[in-house]
């Protein structure tokens, strides 16, 4: 791999500015690096990315230059993440970073601290061929990294397995040159599927190194031949992939989540927060849960949520208490989120979810133990929409607990490009539909 060892490069002569669009997609434009950080920014054409209408289209990109970093592969160059504005100092009403940036602000406003760490699963094939020319030619073949089958012999957690070299790879580069701390990383339990825990931290820090990881991991797969796929339904039959989201609330060092006296070390406010992500849940999927592809994750049997329900250290629950030993461990893991999620709106709307509970009371009943896919089907507004049109419609009835972080243009403006989205993807018939019914 063309990976230079030098974390200490000479000197830039090139940094791409990179921003992220409102659907989660990461984007960039190159400049020449005069060597002065605080004076990086660049323009950009906010029609062509969903951000502005073509009459008054022009973004300022402006570099947060603690963000800046070298880009290994790419000799001579670095990069650095950018807030978006509309003038010098006005920033942009849809720039998805200033979501997590509004949240911090709120949460100190009321002397807290969110923290929030990630699991990002995804798959690293050996190649993917995508056949679509409408209306004759539709399909896709994938050539797997490794084999695995459900159960005993799963390759969760397997020692020496295909992917483990790329793993070891990743998480020393997302150190050693993006600051970026990998907490552990595993083979998980479909083929060719893995997963890196990301070190807990601020919301826009966290949301800033899902962007990277995934730009890293992708760059680190072309490198070595291979495609990192975060779509969240890539295989039929087998898992797919999430992005669990851990979340707890601090003030003056002090983990609000923690009780010492509760048997489970599990406070009544953390226990709010709980009822919050289960309350809004429906409308929160249009967020976390956020294409197309993501409802066909959502399905009983394949560790992934689809009833509002809690528990602890229950993996079929959509809200999962893992065991806490210590006040630093306690905390809440919200398991519907996939990583096709903008993390930056994604996060914030988590934690705004959670806030309403707090804020009003909110209590979640009582935490379930049971295998949640064996229960009877319980009533619709305790279910997870089963389509993103249907999560669509929950997220613009139910807005309000996100009006402390997101806008009402904010929210408008992404119901509009995900409803594009529907119309695009949706009609279009996949190969099985054409096996099944081509003789019906």
């Amino acid at each position: 791999m063309k990976i230079s060892e030098d974390v200490q490069a000479p000197v830039a002569e090139w940094v791409e500015l990179q921003y992220t669009d409102i659907v989660g997609r990461l984007r960039g434009v190159g400049v020449p690096f005069s060597g002065e950080r605080s004076r990086l920014s660049a323009r950009a054409d906010g029609s062509s990315v969903g951000l502005a209408d073509i009459g008054d289209s022009d973004v300022i990109l402006m570099a947060d230059s603690s963000t800046l970093s070298r880009i290994p592969w790419r000799s001579g160059w670095w990069r650095v993440l950018s807030d978006l504005y509309v003038d010098g100092s006005a920033r942009h009403p849809l720039d998805p970073r200033l979501s997590t940036q509004k949240l911090e602000e709120y949460l100190r406003e009321s002397d807290l601290e969110a923290f929030i760490g990630v699991e990002i699963e995804f798959f690293l094939f050996r190649d993917v061929k995508v056949v679509f020319s409408p209306p004759t030619s539709a399909g896709y073949t994938i050539k797997l990294a490794d084999r695995s089958q459900m159960g005993t012999f799963s390759n969760y957690h397997l020692v020496g397995d295909e992917l483990v070299k790329y793993r070891g790879f990743l998480a020393e580069n997302l150190a050693k040159f993006f600051n970026i701390k990998v907490t552990a990383h595993h083979h998980e339990v479909a083929s060719s599927q893995l997963e890196l825990s990301l070190e807990a931290s601020s919301p826009t820090k966290t949301s800033d190194n899902v962007q990277t990881t995934k730009y890293v991991a992708r760059a680190m797969a072309r490198e070595m031949g291979l495609k990192a796929v975060f779509m969240p339904k890539p295989l039929y039959g087998e898992n797919g992939s999430g992005m669990h989201v851990h979340v707890s609330l601090w003030r003056s060092s002090r983990n609000l989540f923690y009780d010492p006296e509760d048997p489970h070390g599990l406070s009544q406010l953390a226990r709010y927060f709980i009822g919050g992500l289960l309350h809004h849940m429906r409308a929160l999927a249009a967020v976390v849960a956020p294409t197309v592809n993501s409802y066909k994750r959502l399905v009983p049997g394949f560790e992934a949520p689809i009833y509002a329900v809690w528990g602890f250290r229950n993996r079929s629950a959509a809200v999962r208490v893992p065991i806490a030993t210590n006040e630093r461990e306690a905390r809440v893991e919200f398991r519907p989120p996939d990583p096709s999620a903008n993390p930056y709106l994604a996060l914030a709307a988590i934690v705004a979810a959670g806030l309403d509970g707090v804020r009003k009371s909110i209590d979640p009943g009582d935490p379930s133990s049971a295998n949640v896919y064996e229960l009877s089907r319980l009533p619709r507004e305790r279910r997870l929409p089963t389509s993103l049109s249907e999560a669509l419609d929950e997220l613009d009835q139910d807005r309000e607990f996100l009006k402390p972080i997101f806008s009402n243009d904010l929210v408008d403006k992404y119901i509009e490009v995900k409803r594009r989205e529907v119309v695009e993807v949706s009609p279009s018939p996949s190969p099985k539909e054409f096996l099944t019914y081509c003789d019906i």
